[in-house]
Parts: C-alpha cells; sequence; structure tokens
C-alpha cells in the first residue's frame, strides 16, 4: 500500500462532499445561510490548494492545513453529531462571512503570488546525497548533546536562540528515512539511529513534556517522506501505524492535555517525572479524570460541540474565532499594531536588549471572555489568522491585510524551498505547516518569515556543512570509493 500525497484534488469530487455536507446540515437544521457559506469555502478551498501546487508546494500545505483544521474537521465533526451548525456560536452568521471571505483572498494570494515564485527551490540542491546518513547522524547527534550542552551553560539568551533555531532531530529524522528508502531501493524505511532518536524524542519531547506535537513527531516525521517517496507499506506496517494514533488519541492526547495542569515551570526534572510515572500508571483512569474535568466545563464561551469531545474539541477553531468575531462587532477593534510589533520582534535581543514581549493571543482571550482567570496573562490562546486580522481591522484586515502577508509568505517559501518532496528541509516545512497553519494566528506567519525562515536556513546548512563532520566522532570515516545513494524520484 502506498499513501497518497496529492498535488490536487478533483473538484467534481469535493463538489459532491460539500452538496452532501450540505444536505445533512440541512436535515439537522442548519440555516441557509451558514449551509451555503460551509459548501463554498470547501469548493473555494480546494480551489486554492490545486493552483497552488496541492502538498508539493508550501502555498498549497498552508492551504490545506488551514482550511482542514480551522474549519472544515469542525463542521464534518459537527454534522457527524447530529447537531446543527450553527449552534453554539454567538455570531454565526459573520463568522461563516469571515471564513468564506478570508479563504477567498487566500486564494487571490496563491493566484498572484504563483507568478512571482521561482520554479526550483534555492535550498533544492545544497545536501550531496552521499552525505545523506552522515549528515542525519550529524543532525541528531547535535540536536540532542548541543541542547544538552547549552543548558548546562545556563545562558538563558543562548538556550532562546538555539530553541528558536534547533529544528535538528526532526530534520535528522526526515533525512534518515529519505536516505534508507533511496538507499534500499524502497524496501526500508528505517535504521537504528532513527528508532533510538524517535524513542529520545516521544519521551523526552513527548511524554515528559505533555506535548501532543512531541509525541507524534516522530511517526509525522517517518510518514511525510514515505508519502512523499511513494513508500510502499506492508500491511504489518499499516496495522502499527494505525495502533499507534489509536494509542495516542485515545490514552496520550488526554495524558498530555490532564498532565500540563498537574506541573508547573518550578518543578525539578524529578518531580517532573514522578507526574509522568503516576499518569502513565493508569492511562484509563487518567483518561476519564481529563474528560470529567472537560465535562465540568461544558457549556462556556469557545465550546463548539454540545458535549466535550476531547481531542475533536481542539480539530476545530469555529466556536473559539466566533468569540473574538463577535467580540470585534460589538464595536472592539483592536488595531494593527500586532503586525507592527510582530515585525519589530524579528529584531534579535544583542541589538534591543530590553525588547518588549507581547501575547495577543491572551489578550483577545480575555476581551472574548474566554474561560481564562484575570490575572492569567501567560496562557497562549490560539485564533485562527483570518480571525484575527477581522478583529485587527474588520473586512480590510481580511480582505486587504491578510492576503498580503500571505502573498509574502507564499512567495518566499514556495521560492526557497520548491517541491516540497526534493528535500529534507522541503518535508520540514510541511511539519511546521501543520502547526502553525491553523494555530499560528496571522502575527505567526510574520513571525515564520523570520524566525521560521532563520530556523530552516540553520538547519539545511547546518545538515550540508556542519554535520557531515559533526557526526565524524562517532562514525567511521567513508571510504573513497563507497557509493553515493539513490537519486530521488519524483512522483
Amino acid at each position: 500500500m502506498r499513501i497518497p500525497f496529492p498535488e490536487r484534488v478533483p473538484i467534481d469530487g469535493v463538489a459532491l462532499f460539500a452538496i452532501t455536507l450540505f444536505v445533512v446540515q440541512w436535515l439537522e437544521g442548519t440555516p441557509l445561510y451558514f449551509r451555503f457559506g460551509s459548501a463554498v469555502f470547501i469548493l473555494i478551498a480546494a480551489l486554492a490548494f490545486n493552483t497552488a501546487g496541492g502538498l508539493t508546494r508550501a502555498s498549497g500545505v498552508y492551504v490545506f492545513f488551514y482550511s482542514t483544521l480551522v474549519v472544515i474537521v469542525g463542521l464534518c465533526y459537527k454534522a457527524f453529531l447530529g447537531e446543527p451548525a450553527q449552534s453554539n456560536l454567538l455570531d454565526p452568521r459573520t463568522t461563516i462571512e469571515v471564513y468564506v471571505g478570508g479563504i477567498t483572498a487566500m486564494l487571490a494570494a496563491v493566484i498572484v503570488s504563483s507568478r512571482f515564485r521561482r520554479k526550483t527551490g534555492l535550498l533544492q540542491h545544497v545536501l550531496k546525497e552521499s552525505q545523506m546518513y552522515r549528515a542525519s547522524v550529524g543532525c541528531m547527534l547535535f540536536g540532542v548533546v548541543g541542547a544538552s550542552v547549552i543548558w548546562l551553560l545556563g545562558s538563558t539568551r543562548l538556550e532562546t536562540a538555539f530553541t528558536q533555531l534547533n529544528q535538528l532531530i526532526p530534520l535528522g529524522i526526515l533525512i534518515g528515512v529519505m536516505y534508507e528508502i533511496r538507499r534500499s531501493g524502497g524496501t526500508r524505511s528505517i535504521n537504528l539511529p532513527i528508532v533510538l532518536v524517535g524513542i529520545y524524542s516521544f519521551w523526552g519531547w513527548g511524554l515528559m513534556a505533555f506535548s501532543k506535537q512531541g509525541m507524534l513527531l516522530p511517526l509525522v516525521c517517518w510518514l511525510f517522506p514515505v508519502c512523499a517517496l511513494r513508500f510502499r507499506l506492508s500491511a504489518l506496517q499499516v496495522l502499527s501505524v494505525l495502533a499507534g494514533v489509536f494509542l495516542v488519541f485515545y490514552y496520550l492526547v488526554p495524558y498530555a492535555q490532564y498532565g500540563r495542569s498537574q506541573v508547573d515551570e518550578t518543578m525539578t526534572f524529578d518531580q517532573r517525572a514522578a507526574v509522568t510515572y503516576k499518569l502513565l500508571e493508569h492511562p484509563e483512569q487518567t483518561r476519564q479524570t481529563y474528560n470529567e474535568v472537560e465535562s465540568s466545563g461544558a457549556g462556556t464561551v469557545g465550546e463548539y460541540f454540545d458535549t466535550p469531545q476531547g481531542f475533536w474539541d481542539r480539530l476545530q477553531f469555529i466556536s473559539i474565532d466566533d468569540s473574538i468575531i463577535n467580540v470585534t462587532d460589538q464595536g472592539k477593534v483592536f488595531g494593527l499594531f500586532p503586525i507592527k510589533a510582530a515585525m519589530l520582534n524579528a529584531i534579535p535581543h544583542i541589538f534591543w536588549p530590553d525588547k518588549p514581549m507581547y501575547n495577543f493571543g491572551n489578550a483577545y482571550a480575555h476581551e472574548a471572555g474566554l474561560p481564562i482567570s484575570e490575572e492569567d496573562t501567560g496562557t497562549g490562546i490560539s485564533f485562527s489568522p483570518t480571525a484575527e486580522a477581522y478583529h485587527m481591522d474588520t473586512w480590510v484586515g481580511v480582505l486587504v491585510v491578510a492576503p498580503l502577508i500571505w502573498f509574502v509568505l507564499f512567495v518566499v517559501y514556495d521560492s526557497l524551498f520548491g517541491d516540497l518532496r526534493a528535500t529534507p528541509w522541503g518535508l520540514l516545512v510541511i511539519a511546521m505547516f501543520s502547526h502553525f497553519a491553523s494555530e499560528g494566528m496571522l502575527t505567526g506567519v510574520i513571525a515564520q518569515l523570520t524566525f521560521g525562515t532563520e530556523a530552516l536556513l540553520f538547519c539545511a546548512l547546518f545538515a550540508a556543512w556542519v554535520a557531515p563532520v559533526f557526526a565524524s566522532a562517532v562514525l567511521p570515516r567513508p571510504s573513497m570509493g563507497a557509493a553515493s545513494a539513490m537519486q530521488p524520484r519524483l512522483p
């Protein structure tokens, strides 16, 4: 079995899906304006995805994860539960209008940016095939050792800078999987270094940090090259992946969500480990406790479904976006200062030691009346890019400011990385966009253009020039006659 890596989706199939959802929503009591808006959003999102080049281009990846995780998954699960799509929303008419306007503006940004982007990515031929294994080992080794050394040095500024740039462990896994597939002619996809670092990442970045992203990272970094290089999976591998995904979503996601409330920054490593062991010892009890906590908060602002749905509550932004859109329609327009602040934030601390730090998501949450205490100014709350654009400057934000920022993002990333299937940093872009396209807000796009681009450039150049040398500490020197790895073949 080969998992597809779609370049486009059939518009007739998407139209049939949109019509089916339209009918189901009608039977469930959803008003015409919301049904029509939902169908139009899905059709325009599919057109934008195809125009961008599907998952082969950074712009297509952004469109995909924005449209699915912000809107489409929530609409479909709402229909599955038999609930009217507009229920539990404060301002459903404006909310669906904002989504349709936003995806239309995104389509315009895709169309215009495609005329300015390079056909071949600037970073597409940085790493030699013969250096891939050593680059993989070097990246993973330095990602583990370098972070530990910097932590021991106790330099907060150095640790912050390295954290912003350090994507070396996921990059090392991506390079290693691509290398193993090519070298074996499509018969293997992992090797010992990948397994060891995958376990380290799952435990240290996932379980100990109570991070869903950390727990899924090894699987995602294995899956992307498997799809991009059309690796044939056996029945056992498919069943193993499905079983792993079930365990993560059924047990470990509730564990991570509940575990975060049981730890704080003042805890030592041993104290955090004790909490980890306690919650993992009885996973079913942990899951039930989490569900009880979630049930106690049902009916508050920001809830979309009639009853708590666990992880599904976090695969949609419709309700939380609606809360801030409703506040905006009451006359509380925030202004464009967050855009200016995000641009100024790109200035390094060395040139601006007293640079202020803002948490606009938290400020928006207080304005919207979301269930966080008045004294809480540190919790990060995410809204979709479109909702933030509307809150900053209503329709000017959605139809002018947002597409201009998306245009720059699409031109820069499509020109830097080209076909994402061709390089490990192209696949790393997919991993990064899968998170920030929905949760990063519009100001997060600017952060991706600055800090995100710096991190990707650092990782690509480190992998090509430094990692192979660093790997020499643990690997024997390559023989002079060693054959290079198989050249990539794009599907």
